[in-house]
């Protein structure tokens, strides 16, 4: 997990940086982030002010999260390992008619990934996979409707016989609507997890099988085209029981 995604996931450092903020009061580079991030999300800082106490509602907690990572997302331009990939995706998200907040937005999905998308250790901040997501970045971002038909099609005439093509068809169709209904972003452990309780779980043994094949395989194809990277390729793989993940 981000460093600054830990220190402000609790209320009390969230809500006493924005009382410094207010009192005129020095900041640190962090707490500089927070308040970037707060001004700019200001239906959620209002939603974080406008409740007392440590124990906050859902969306309290929600919009916390949110401007946790959003403030992370601003700090990466700052460090030393990250600034060059983050500037490049940010470039790449801006080419293709982004705005600083959706840039934001897409950064901070990648830490928030990072962070809570997988069984590890939260308190070791995983530098590489966090490079290796926004090196996805411009070629997600590049990825047009005309281009997503193309490549469904081509993964779908790739089957070997007709059963896998339609396995293919189906599972990349439904994959697509998932993850990328609102725009590509990067394919993520609970937009598997959703495809699995949509089109995998409730089938026979032999339709598993099948459709978690075409999965498999649609990944790596996903994997070449460049928007999947490899360690998110090994973990997602390892999502589906694939052995030779």
């Amino acid at each position: 997990m981000h460093p600054i995604l830990a220190r402000f996931l609790t209320a009390d450092a969230a809500r006493e940086t924005l009382r410094k903020e207010k009192a005129g009061e020095p900041l640190t580079p962090e707490e500089q982030h927070f308040v970037a991030a707060a001004d700019a999300n200001p239906k959620q800082k209002a939603m974080l002010l406008g409740v007392s106490g440590r124990a906050l509602s859902s969306d309290a907690q929600a919009a916390l999260v949110l401007l946790a990572a959003h403030a992370s997302a601003r700090a990466l331009r700052e460090d030393e390992a990250l600034s060059a990939a983050t500037q490049k995706a940010r470039e790449a998200l801006k080419e293709e008619g982004a705005s600083d907040e959706e840039s934001d937005a897409f950064l901070a999905s990648i830490l928030l990934e990072e962070a809570f998308g997988y069984e590890q250790e939260v308190d070791n901040f995983d530098v590489d996979y966090v490079k290796e997501s926004l090196g996805e970045v411009p070629a997600l971002a590049s990825l047009s409707k005309e281009s997503v038909d193309a490549l469904f099609l081509a993964f779908a005439k790739a089957a070997p016989n007709d059963a896998d093509r339609k396995a293919r068809e189906h599972m990349a169709r439904a994959l697509f609507d998932i993850a990328w209904s609102e725009g590509p972003t990067s394919i993520n452990p609970e937009h598997l997890e959703t495809l699995l309780d949509n089109e995998v779980v409730q089938e026979s043994d032999e339709a598993q099988d099948a459709r978690v094949r075409a999965t498999v395989s649609l990944l790596q194809t996903l994997a070449h085209q460049g928007l999947i990277g490899p360690m998110r390729l090994s973990r997602l793989r390892a999502q589906l029981g694939d052995d030779d993940a």
